[in-house]
């Protein structure tokens, strides 16, 4: 009987991961034991080795210096004259590109870590680009939905390593709608498990229509291998917010286990195919799985930032995106081919996956920046406002002060500004009196700009608490006290959010337990659906273009109505003999017995009716 699975396999002792090739395998010349490749480090032996023989293998250098702040001096920066890489060789001649690479190292240099709230809304005249690894967007979709008022500033969203199959959605891509945005633009994972890879592209319906965005599929003329070492998906926005500008975002991964070299070749490629888009704003973000801290020693790092440079792009994040208790990469990468059009670059601490997200802002009006622009932005100010309450009472009670004025201190005697005084503060006294003015500053210190009916103001408060201390964990001091205390301030979150979630849907539920529109609208907008959802028309003429213009499509519909008559008094016309028989082709076997249909009665009628379910109807 044939046995089934792998002729090759082989326990490694280093890690529980098992060897299937013997290309993959070594032998540790400490232990003699069989080990992966990446779990041998040459001549010093296994991993379990070097942990058990080497003291302080798995130790960085900031915790023997006991620095908790690390990430401040782990900063990428090729372009600054104090790196040291530039101080090899005499300064740049050229003036041009002295300022060109200046202004690089000034958007490097502004690169920093903030929180979501501290975000603004994205201005019509700039376009924000929202990145991350979300680890599986099927897992993560309820988060978006549910913090919507957050990522609505965002113009737009770009997800990657999604693990999603579009033809594998239970209800289809309605699964992943999320409000405000377009249909997202979905690429499969690499793989065929549909596991460790995909992307998607969310883009907010302030930006432009739906027709207006376009999926750009390149001809890549590569081997296979070379094909599979990275995933793109290139989307062109035509005239982003009313301007007559086309922004071109490429959303990019790579998965760890793929050749560097091949996924810099397929980059090489596709970069070359992009060339007649040279003249547009290019921006490719994404997963990388290149740490560009390490610049200095890893050649793949090296390769790729000469290949993007050679085509004009250059690399906007500076800071790590990757943060564990014993490492910190910059795996994360945002590459732009304009940078005076490039207005900032950070790094946003999001508890969503194991990575954090980046916000690239770029320019998409007339403004860009020179030599006297300063990047550096100030904060604003909360303004308070005076506001005056009208409603009927207060309308009432004014005219009731106005009614009972006897206008008696104004004397005839007086000219005419005087008495135009003594008018405007007798007024001015009632109108105050009916409409108190109130000072309305702005909003509770947590209070979000969409509140959830659920999420009362302390455990508001309790979020904003538990970012606040993610952001101290991953950032401002890595330590296990930090760590501990932002778990349990997760966890409480998490157990009175769901709590107070149950509590109110039981309610509301309850409440209309008799009105299945109200049910229904509750369900459509926790399931994301669009109850009123206008899918755009598209056509497909005789010779494979596609229609997809309102007006266009139209035109095609009036065109091909109008013409039913005249197409079929040409075929009838074409026609050289009259043949009524032609129904005989169709009917090949005629039936020879006869059918008799046996007549009926209102009593049979009537009975039939009785019988037919209340709560049922006929189809048409």
């Amino acid at each position: 009987m044939p046995t089934h699975g792998p002729k090759f396999k082989i326990k490694c002792s280093s890690c529980p991961g098992w060897c299937y090739s013997p290309l993959n395998l070594r032998t540790c010349n400490w232990c003699n034991s069989y080990v992966h490749t990446k779990c041998l480090k040459y001549e010093l032996g296994c991993k379990t080795c070097c942990e058990s023989l080497i003291p302080g293998f798995n130790t960085e250098p900031y915790q023997l210096l006991d620095d908790g702040n690390r990430l401040s001096d782990l900063l990428f920066n090729p372009y600054h004259r104090d790196n040291q890489v530039n101080e090899i060789g005499s300064l740049i001649d050229d003036e041009y590109n002295m300022k060109y690479w200046n202004e690089i190292s000034n958007i490097l240099v502004g690169c920093n870590y903030t929180q979501q709230k501290h975000v603004n809304n994205a201005k019509p005249s700039e376009l924000k680009i929202f990145t991350l690894n979300v680890r599986s967007l099927i897992k993560t979709i309820d988060h978006f939905r549910e913090e919507l008022d957050t990522y609505c500033k965002y113009d737009v969203l770009c997800f990657n390593e999604t693990n999603l199959t579009e033809n594998k959605l239970p209800n289809g891509i309605s699964d992943i709608l999320l409000e405000g945005f377009h249909e997202p633009t979905l690429r499969d994972p690499e793989r065929t498990s549909g596991r460790g890879g995909g992307l998607a592209m969310y883009i907010n319906k302030r930006v432009c229509d739906s027709e207006n965005i376009e999926q750009i599929l390149p001809n890549l003329k590569t081997e296979r291998n070379i094909k599979s070492s990275g995933e793109f998906m290139l989307v062109k926005i035509h005239n982003c917010k009313g301007y007559n500008k086309t922004k071109i975002i490429a959303n990019t991964y790579r998965s760890p286990s793929r050749d560097p070299q091949n996924f810099i070749t397929l980059i090489d490629s596709l970069l070359f195919s992009l060339e007649r888009h040279c003249r547009k704003h290019v921006v490719f973000t994404g997963d990388f799985n290149l740490d560009l801290i390490n610049l200095g020693s890893n050649t793949h790092c090296q390769n790729l930032l000469d290949t993007m440079s050679k085509y004009g792009f250059f690399q906007l994040v500076a800071r790590p995106t990757r943060i564990t208790s014993h490492s910190a990469t910059l795996i994360d990468h945002v590459y732009s081919n304009n940078v005076h059009h490039t207005l900032s670059c950070n790094v946003l601490t999001t508890d969503i996956s194991d990575h954090l997200a980046t916000l690239t802002t770029i320019s998409i009006g007339d403004f860009c920046f020179n030599d006297h622009d300063s990047r550096s932005k100030t904060p604003r100010t909360p303004k308070n406002f005076e506001t005056r309450t009208f409603n009927a009472a207060n309308n009432l009670i004014f005219k009731e002060l106005i009614e009972a004025e006897t206008w008696q201190h104004i004397t005839p005697n007086v000219d005419a500004n005087e008495h135009y005084n003594l008018f405007y503060q007798t007024y001015k006294k009632h109108y105050d009196a009916a409409y108190p003015t109130g000072s309305r500053g702005s909003k509770r210190k947590n209070e979000r700009r969409d509140p959830k009916p659920f999420i009362l103001p302390w455990l508001e408060d309790a979020c904003a608490r538990k970012n606040e201390l993610y952001y101290n964990r991953s950032v401002t001091n890595i330590s296990e006290k930090n760590t501990v205390a932002y778990r349990k301030m997760k966890k409480f979150c998490s157990k009175h959010i769901d709590a107070v979630k149950d509590k109110y849907y039981k309610k509301y539920f309850e409440e209309y337990q008799f009105n299945s529109k109200k049910q229904w609208q509750m369900i459509n907008k926790l399931l994301g659906r669009k109850t009123n959802q206008c899918t755009k028309i598209k056509l497909k003429k005789v010779d494979g273009t596609m229609i997809n213009s309102d007006t266009d499509v139209a035109d095609h519909f009036n065109t091909y109505f109008s013409n039913i008559a005249t197409k079929i008094k040409e075929q009838i016309s074409a026609r050289t003999t009259f043949d009524p028989g032609g129904h005989k082709i169709y009917m090949n076997d005629p039936v020879a017995h006869s059918m008799f249909i046996s007549p009926t009665d209102p009593a049979e009628i009537q009975r039939i009716i009785c019988s037919l379910k209340d709560n049922a109807g006929c189809e048409n």
